[in-house]
C-alpha cells in the first residue's frame, strides 16, 4: 500500500485479511508459552507459491517457512476478528505482525527471508514424527511437483504426467493417514507438520486428481 498519507493504523485489516505472518526464531516465546499452538500454523514447503506481503504478489518461496493458518479456505489470519476487526492475540502478536506498518514497510522488507524457522526448529527432535516428515519430503517431494506442472503446462505427454502427479497425490495422503492412524498425530496439527495436501494445492491449480 503504496502512497498513504498518514502515519498510524486505522484497523482497517487489511494486512490480516492478505494471510498470516511467517514466523521467526523470535516468535518462539509465543509459541512455548502456548499463545500460538501447532493448530494455528501451517508449513509452506520449498518451492511451494506462497503469497509475499511486501511485493504483494504469489510467488514460490525459496526455503521452507512456518507461517500462522487462515481461516478454512480463506487466507484471512486465523486470529483476526473481523468483528472487531482487531487481532485477538495482540499482546503476543509475532514479530512481523509488529513490525508491519502499511504506510512504511522498510522495517518489515528488511525482515523478509531471515531467521525464519523451519518445522524441525519446533519440533522435539526425538519425536517419531520427525522420520515420518522426512519420509514425506523424500516420497512427495514439493519440487517434483512443480516440475510437472510445468511440463503439462507446456504439453509434453500430459497423461504420463498426470499419472505421476496422481501417484504423488496417493503417497501424500497414505503417511498423512499413516502419521494420524498410527502414531496418533492430531488432524489438526497435519497443515503444520506435512503442509497443504497436494490433491488441494493441485485442485487450487485447476488440475483434476483421483483420490481413490
Amino acid at each position: 500500500m503504496q502512497n498513504i498519507n498518514r502515519d498510524g493504523c486505522i484497523r482497517c485489516g487489511t494486512c490480516c485479511l492478505k494471510g498470516g505472518p511467517v514466523l521467526h526464531h523470535e516468535d518462539k516465546g509465543i509459541l512455548l508459552a502456548g499463545h500460538v499452538g501447532y493448530q494455528h500454523l501451517v508449513t509452506i514447503r520449498k518451492g511451494e507459491p506462497a503469497y509475499d506481503p511486501v511485493l504483494d504478489t504469489v510467488r514460490p518461496v525459496e526455503r521452507e517457512l512456518v507461517k500462522m493458518r487462515g481461516k478454512e479456505k480463506e487466507w484471512s489470519c486465523c486470529f483476526f476478528d473481523e468483528k472487531s476487526s482487531s487481532c485477538t492475540i495482540y499482546e503476543h502478536r509475532p514479530l512481523e505482525c509488529r513490525l508491519l506498518k502499511c504506510w512504511d514497510t522498510s522495517a518489515l522488507e528488511g525482515l523478509v527471508g531471515k531467521n525464519t524457522i523451519v518445522r524441525a526448529d519446533i519440533i522435539n527432535s526425538r519425536d517419531p514424527i520427525t522420520k515420518v516428515i522426512e519420509m514425506h519430503e523424500q516420497e512427495c517431494p514439493y519440487q517434483e511437483v512443480e516440475e510437472l506442472l510445468s511440463s503439462l503446462s507446456r504439453g509434453t505427454d500430459k497423461s504420463k504426467t498426470l499419472a505421476r502427479l496422481n501417484e504423488l497425490v496417493r503417497k501424500d495422503l497414505a503417511i498423512r493417514f499413516f502419521a494420524i492412524k498410527e502414531l496418533g498425530l492430531r488432524e489438526e496439527f497435519e497443515l503444520f507438520i506435512f503442509g497443504r495436501p497436494l490433491f488441494k494445492v493441485l485442485s487450487s491449480r485447476g488440475i483434476p486428481v483421483r483420490l481413490a
